[in-house]
């Protein structure tokens, strides 16, 4: 958007408004019914899918060297049996909306981002996994952008992430193994799917194993 002649800069409105024309018609299609324009929830029975789509305040912004307006599109699933819901360090600390759970993406085991679509592949770096997470947003023009690349991306893998039922056994492996952050799923732009559960060994890692053998059984058990 242009004030005679010269770029305005973007506000977290616009890109709100962006999102709201060509990102949230597909969700709300998709069943992400509950919440607001920026966080959305999506159940359907003991499974809990969320997508959090987050500015920037100030301080954020300078950190981060981007504009206020820009985005971050976070995304996490809880399973049945293996969610928020079953986690000892999240069940007595999440809130409920009118349609049941609304846990955070933080709270989530399964959590990850969605990237623009010319962000580099995601790498193993010194301290961990490394991708470009911040979609910048500097104009309204530039928020449209953003809104149509995101669309984009949730039609060709996001979306499909959060409609898989993820195999429990697979999972399991995963939480046996030594990696501190397992990667379910990636995209060649550095979107993904990780198990948050910190380093082998450790008691949360410890206490994700013993959820998952239980979601585990209570798969096999007929009836």
């Amino acid at each position: 958007m242009t004030a005679g002649g010269v770029d305005v800069a973007a506000t977290a409105k616009d890109t709100t408004a962006a999102l709201k024309r060509h990102v949230l018609p597909l969700l709300r299609v998709a069943g992400f019914d509950d919440g607001t324009p920026r966080k959305l929830w999506r159940h359907r029975g003991a499974r809990i899918d969320h997508i959090e789509l987050s500015s920037f305040s100030t301080y954020q912004a300078a950190t981060l060297d981007c504009p206020t307006a820009s985005l971050a599109v976070r995304i996490g699933l809880s399973l049945p049996g293996y969610g928020a819901a079953d986690d000892p360090f999240q069940k007595d600390h999440l809130k409920a909306g009118p349609k049941g759970l609304r846990p955070g993406e933080a709270q989530m085991p399964i959590r990850g981002v969605l990237s623009p679509g010319n962000g580099p592949p995601l790498t193993k770096g010194r301290w961990g996994w490394e991708f470009d997470w911040v979609w910048p947003i500097a104009t309204a023009d530039a928020a449209e952008t953003a809104a149509c690349d995101l669309a984009g991306q949730f039609e060709a893998y996001g979306l499909d992430w959060l409609e898989t039922d993820w195999s429990i056994s697979d999972i399991l492996a995963l939480l046996e193994g030594e990696e501190p952050a397992p990667i379910l799923v990636a995209a060649p732009n550095g979107s993904h799917l990780k198990l948050d559960t910190g380093l082998s060994e450790s008691p949360l890692r410890n206490a994700h194993i013993a959820m998952a053998r239980r979601a585990l059984d209570g798969r096999r058990r007929p009836g």
